[in-house]
């Protein structure tokens, strides 16, 4: 029976007072409101409408929900296929390093908008993220000069993209004219101008220009800095030591998950660890998973429920054995997904495994873990140089910030190595590059594979690093990086560093 006249009127009036509602929240910046609200919807009436849908899509994008964004943006695009839901996805398979979806969905928004200028920056920045430079070259160039010839300014998003490319073929100083001239206009977001003076560093140290790569860092840092206090984080890397303390987690839960397959990178970023990976996973037998975030997850479940107050068996609550178990065989479940059949060894290099490891142990019986290990002068000044989530890692935006965060995490190794039974093994990054034909194979022993000639061509692979090292872990070996604090010692003066020397127990 059809629904009266006034009864789908009033249904559409709501639906479009939602969309505008959503809207505007979503201008205003309250992206976990519209998701509420959407939400709250009927779910046929959600289910069935592309654009509520898509509108849900872009709310989790713009919260770095990658994955709930692209689910909502595929049942969009089921029901129509608009380029606003296409380029989204586009945007979220970019992020995760999926390239080769990325330009998928970039070539599906073509043919619905063909000549959309956005489409084909979004192609071009793909493909420079996965270093295929001169693909990404072929396409922005003739936008350039057709600008050029017009006597036109370049689009702030062809800015960003043409700048980063400008930086790739070595013409440093037009990159840096393009960012200073674009820093200087009006309605640039904030994160926009960060990742501009991040990148006039990157230029500038290329350049040997060194003063103005420090100039041009100091610049970025300033913008968002979160302020961390040394002395906060020193308590609470105590507090963590003494919560997993070897007598602690004998009465943790413990997984009966017999995989071989996790395997885990941990240790300072900068310090090696996309290289590490990258070595890993030219082995016909391993992959490597980039820096998934799963048990990060399942570690914030387990915080907001331990009490360590209650009897052994309670203090986890609801999160038993069993649970533990069940969450490593997922994660088991998960990786190999992402890996091709028959892999043997996948690889995990998310930034704050070095304060999980005593949880992968419990959850993975049989894991193996690789220390990455890098001089705290070379990491302090390529994280400040870098540009990492501010929110996330405030330490990286002052050197002396960094140096400390380092001692930190020797600290939290030194006690994973006192307290636990699993294989941890420490790999020097200055070794690393100046020894490969020792250090590559000593690495892939310690997963207990055959050595393999692929891993000695790691940078051949057509893999997209999501990582601030994407354009130096697809080229061969390179020792340079090595002692590129000499280059900054002005920003080291005053910081205390300690004693530091790869080569000591040789």
């Amino acid at each position: 029976m059809n629904k009266p006249a006034t009864s789908l009127g009033t249904t559409q009036t709501k639906r479009q007072q939602a969309v505008r509602d959503i809207r505007k929240l979503l201008a205003e910046s309250k992206h976990a409101d519209a998701i509420k609200l959407l939400n709250a919807l009927p779910p046929k009436l959600l289910n069935k409408d592309a654009e509520l849908l898509f509108l849900l899509a872009a709310a989790h994008e713009l919260l770095a929900h990658r994955q709930l964004a692209i689910a909502a943006a595929e049942k969009s695009i089921r029901i129509t296929e608009h380029p606003d839901a296409l380029l989204l996805l586009a945007r979220c398979h970019r992020v995760l390093g999926e390239t080769e979806k990325a330009l998928r969905y970039c070539e599906r928004a073509r043919e619905k908008a063909p000549g959309n200028p956005n489409i084909e920056y979004i192609r071009a920045g793909t493909l420079e993220e996965a270093g295929r430079f001169s693909e990404a070259i072929e396409i922005l160039q003739p936008i350039v000069e057709k600008h050029a010839v017009a006597g036109e300014a370049l689009p702030i998003p062809l800015r960003l993209e043409w700048s980063k490319l400008l930086v790739q073929q070595k013409r440093y100083d037009e990159a840096v004219k393009l960012i200073d001239e674009t820093v200087a206009l009006e309605g640039l977001p904030p994160t926009g101008v960060n990742m501009l003076f991040h990148l006039k560093a990157k230029a500038c140290d290329r350049a040997k220009d060194y003063d103005a790569a420090a100039e041009a860092a100091e610049q970025a840092n300033e913008i968002g800095r979160v302020e961390f206090d040394p002395d906060l984080y020193t308590e609470q890397v105590s507090v963590l030591i003494d919560n997993w303390s070897r007598e602690t987690m004998a009465s943790f839960p413990l997984s009966t998950c017999d995989s071989e397959i996790p395997v885990f990178v941990a240790g300072m970023p900068r310090s090696g660890t996309s290289l590490i990976d990258q070595i890993i996973d030219a082995h016909p037998k391993a992959a490597g998973v980039g820096e998934l975030n799963t048990i990060e997850r399942f570690a914030v479940q387990l915080s907001q429920v331990w009490n360590p107050d209650l009897p052994p068996e309670k203090q986890f609550g609801r999160y038993n054995a069993h649970r533990w178990t069940r969450a490593a065989n997922d994660y088991v479940r998960e990786i190999t997904k992402l890996a091709k059949p028959g892999t043997e060894r996948i690889v995990n290099k998310a930034l704050g495994n070095n304060k999980l490891v005593g949880l992968f142990a419990r959850l993975f019986p049989k894991t193996r873990i690789i220390h990455a290990i890098r001089d705290p002068r070379d990491v302090a000044i390529s994280c400040f140089m870098g540009g990492f989530n501010n929110n996330l890692h405030a330490w990286t935006t002052r050197i002396d910030w960094t140096a400390h965060a380092w001692n930190q995490s020797m600290r939290m190794m030194r006690h994973w190595k006192e307290s636990l039974d699993i294989p941890i093994l420490d790999v020097h990054y200055e070794r690393l590059v100046a020894d490969p034909e020792n250090e590559m194979p000593r690495i892939i022993e310690f997963l207990g594979l055959e050595w393999d000639d692929a891993c000695r061509d790691f940078y051949k692979s057509r893999r997209t690093v999501r990582t601030l090292s994407y354009d130096q872990v697809n080229r061969p070996l390179y020792t340079t990086s090595s002692g590129r604090h000499k280059n900054y010692a002005k920003l080291l003066e005053g910081v205390d560093f300690p004693h530091y020397d790869p080569f000591g127990d040789r």
